[in-house]
């Protein structure tokens, strides 16, 4: 019984030394999107992270598949707007009939609070098949106000995609 004492104790000892380790928790999240051909979908990327732990930058590429979708544009959220944050991104490349735009969120050393942090602009042609297209979200890195880096997992959604209604 002290063996598992004591074990806790030097856990809970080095998860407060290091400070990388607490943002471990930290998350980002989809939305998720249905709508016509010809239409503009938003698909919101929000940041979970436990109370006061909240980084500063967060990176990620967004893979999206171009049969069916279009990247119109990505702009600053809610949580993002509120930390002082500016986003850029640029197409990193074009493979298998996907693209994949790298995005940086950052500026100032303010830690950005839970909520939606990007938004995600997307057209879908009104050539595109019906059905699911799926768009991934991975290699995201928190960064913390200490240039501490912390992965984060990969995370997927769906825009469903719509045959237009007859008569528009």
């Amino acid at each position: 019984m002290r063996t598992d004492f004591s074990r806790l104790l030097c856990f809970l000892t080095l998860f407060v030394s290091v400070p990388g380790l607490t943002l471990f928790a930290q998350a980002l999240h989809l939305s998720s999107a249905a709508a016509s051909r010809g239409a503009l979908v938003e698909i919101q990327i929000s940041l979970e992270s436990p109370q006061g732990t909240g980084p500063a930058a967060v990176q990620w590429e967004a893979v999206i598949p171009t049969a069916q979708l279009s990247l119109s544009d990505v702009a600053l959220g809610p949580a993002a707007q509120k930390a002082g944050k500016s986003i850029a991104c640029a197409v990193k490349g074009r493979v298998d009939k996907t693209l994949t735009s790298v995005c940086i969120l950052a500026g100032g050393i303010q830690q950005i609070q839970n909520g939606p942090i990007a938004l995600l602009r997307l057209r879908i042609p009104q050539d595109a098949p019906n059905g699911p297209a799926r768009i991934r979200v991975e290699r995201a890195i928190a960064v913390s106000k200490d240039v501490t880096e912390v992965p984060m997992k990969p995370v997927a959604t769906v825009v469903s995609v719509r045959a237009k209604p007859r008569g528009h």
